[in-house]
């Protein structure tokens, strides 16, 4: 078993870009009927790669701005824009969820469970 601090360390040493890398976690579409725009969040709630993310979100906008318009009791005309939101990764907290998912399998390993 490798210790957290090695194990750790030699992630590090693998990326160049520790928790300097972005996720796309929510799509902002922009659409407006005959008087006002209005936004619409989606959340990126299944944790989807970034470009499947915004390819299902382009796929949809439209679907999506449709039943939007038709909760506010009004009528679609036309979809003006896709804004995406981005956070950091956060690598240490990441890793930490792994390191103990590998330590949580390690035991089972040895006592047969």
């Amino acid at each position: 078993m490798v210790s957290y601090g090695i194990a750790k360390a030699r992630a590090k040493a693998n990326r160049a870009d520790w928790n300097a890398r972005t996720e796309i976690t929510k799509a902002i579409i922009t659409w407006a009927d005959s008087e006002y725009e209005y936004e619409l969040e989606i959340e990126n709630e299944d944790g989807m790669e970034d470009a499947e993310f915004t390819a299902w979100v382009e796929e949809n906008a439209e679907d999506f701005a449709k039943e939007d318009a038709e909760e506010n009791s009004t009528a679609f005309e036309k979809l003006i824009g896709i804004d995406y939101e981005e956070e950091y990764i956060d690598d240490d907290a990441r890793f930490d969820a792994e390191y103990d998912a590998y330590l949580e399998f390690e035991w089972e390993g040895m006592t047969g469970r």
